[in-house]
């Protein structure tokens, strides 16, 4: 007689530091966490206790003033993010991009701390030639032999300076995945397989050299995956995929910061010799976001020490704004948000022209007591700064296609100034249609930017902010941050119209610490920061634009 056997998956992504239910950045109780996914897990394990699987896809490093301290700050001989997973009790993880951006020290650290695999079958070593990370893993549940292969965007060489991941290459993970899955079914011989993809759905970033996001064309490309499990977009997400074989594979991502998880309950069939005949496969997502047991007491007690020492790092005061400054305003033309940066950039680096962008939608910090946590909500990422020589019509080329994908052409005063559309999340609500974090502008120049010409026409530089002309033939040093210097965002290359290879030439230099760390100092030194707009650039003509900037500023912010 043939037998039943069930198993639960559950799954989460995308948690970038969010350990704790509390937001260390603002000072308040916040939602999801990994405190609330060992909540849940209890839960689950109480209501229906069935064999579980649990499951992590990468980007659980960086993030918050909790991923922050533990990486770089506590530097303690176990990494506590490591202890935190081992206590839940995942069975799986993969490396995320963003992991690997805290360097070799902090996510060996962390990789040998934890007591179950992080895997990534295409990060290979240079010195071996094969895998960094363990390629898979074989789990074994009630009589069922689950394997799991791990893959991560092989983007990561055009974001990340190479010093940080040295001695890694990042293979295509469709091609990863032929080879993989051809030999897991041939050594392993398991009777279901889960691709775990630290990679979009599809669309991000597309180039000559990667894909960022491979999740629907490897399930349409390759044969043998019975589920895969993803992150990276933070996008949720429930879709079927038709692979090669006509079969119809369930492709699936809870979102980010653990305010969901997903759980994919599979029904395995066995006959009389205990062999899968048949299975399978359906999944729901829970919100998690406030959930509250004994278990996730449990958490809280057993970490209370990184809790404590987290919240105090983060609660230290280092200066005073006189305003309030807020990143709205950068959309707009310059503004004492992204100018404090680029006066920071200019100050470090020495260099003669910045350029800099926002990292967030939305975000304010109000006038009064200037505290470590609120260097997260000025800066977003642990990123160094670069210094890099450029022609003056370089620097133009890399501001035009900047501002090519900020604005519009206006061809009356009724014409959209920038470039916006729904929210694909909330489509009641607009946003921009292209990526806020490569909006750059500059500072070390005077200029202004015409919304009434085509792109490639639209930037003129008047001259240096310390009077000097401005020469298209002169070479200037840029600062900007590691990203954008390895060619991140494709100002560079499309923009500026330098190859991969000449970058690597024009870089002369690079801090030893993260942008952080520099505003930290930046702050303490100075005590009290008068934040505000250089009024370096405009974008004209003025009628035209502040009709557009009061419409539009009231579509995106409602005021």
């Amino acid at each position: 007689m043939d037998a039943t056997r069930q198993i639960r998956i559950i799954f989460t992504t995308d948690i970038h530091g969010n350990y704790f239910p509390y937001d260390f950045r603002h000072e308040r109780w916040g939602k999801g966490s990994l405190q609330r996914v060992h909540a849940f897990v209890a839960q689950q394990l109480k209501a229906n206790p069935i064999s579980t699987i649990l499951i992590d896809g990468g980007d659980i490093l960086q993030g918050e003033p909790t991923a922050y301290y533990l990486n770089f700050v506590a530097q303690d001989e176990h990494h506590s993010v490591a202890d935190m997973c081992n206590f839940i009790g995942y069975d799986v993880g993969v490396i995320g991009n963003h992991d690997l951006e805290t360097g070799h020290e902090v996510f060996d650290s962390f990789v040998d701390n934890c007591t179950y695999p992080i895997l990534g079958a295409n990060v290979i070593s240079e010195e071996t030639g094969m895998p960094y990370f363990e390629p898979y893993t074989v789990l074994r549940r009630s009589g069922v032999k689950i394997a799991v292969i791990g893959f991560v965007t092989p983007a990561i060489p055009h974001w990340i300076p190479k010093q940080i991941w040295h001695d890694l290459r990042f293979e295509d993970i469709t091609e990863s995945a032929k080879k993989w899955i051809a030999h897991v079914k041939e050594v392993e011989e398991p009777d279901y397989v889960i691709g775990l993809f630290h990679s979009g759905m599809e669309e991000g970033i597309i180039t000559p050299d990667y894909k960022e996001n491979a999740v629907r064309e490897t399930a349409s490309q390759v044969a043998g995956f019975d589920l895969i499990l993803y992150g990276h977009d933070h996008a949720s997400n429930m879709d079927e995929v038709e692979n090669p074989e006509g079969r119809n594979i369930l492709c699936v991502n809870p979102g980010c910061y653990a305010h969901s998880v997903a759980e994919v309950n599979i029904s395995f069939q066995l006959n009389k010799d205990n062999k899968v005949t048949a299975h399978d496969t359906s999944c729901q997502l829970f919100y998690i976001g406030t959930i509250s047991n004994t278990s996730g007491q449990d958490f809280k007690r057993h970490f209370s020490s990184d809790f404590r020492q987290i919240k105090e790092f983060a609660s230290e005061k280092i200066g005073q704004f006189t305003e309030t400054i807020n990143i709205n305003d950068a959309y707009f033309g310059s503004s004492a948000y992204i100018d404090l940066i680029q006066s920071l950039q200019l100050s470090v680096s020495k260099a003669d022209i910045s350029f800099a962008a926002p990292l967030f939608f939305n975000a304010q910090i109000e006038a009064g007591d200037v505290k470590v946590s609120n260097l997260f909500d000025l800066y977003r990422f642990e990123d160094h700064l670069y210094s890099i020589l450029l022609t003056g019509q370089e620097i133009k080329n890399y501001l035009e296609m900047s501002y090519g994908a900020w604005t519009n052409q206006m061809t009356s005063e009724d014409d959209f100034m920038l470039q916006l559309q729904p929210m694909k999340s909330n489509p009641n609500r607009m946003g921009f249609k292209n990526f806020i974090f490569n909006f750059d502008s500059a500072a070390g120049i005077n200029y202004t930017v015409d919304v009434t010409k085509p792109e490639g026409e639209r930037v003129h530089i008047e001259g240096m902010a310390d009077g000097r002309p401005f020469d298209m033939n002169e070479v200037y040093t840029v600062a900007m941050t590691a990203y954008r210097a390895n060619g991140g965002g494709e100002l560079l290359t499309k923009g500026a119209g330098l190859s991969k290879e000449e970058i690597s030439t024009r870089i002369i230099g690079c801090t030893e610490k993260d942008m952080r760390h520099y505003l930290r100092l930046f702050i303490k030194e100075k005590k009290i920061i008068q934040p505000q707009a250089m009024n370096h650039w405009r974008f004209i003509p003025q009628d035209w634009v502040e009709k557009a900037t009061a419409r539009e500023r009231k579509l995106l912010f409602n005021y």
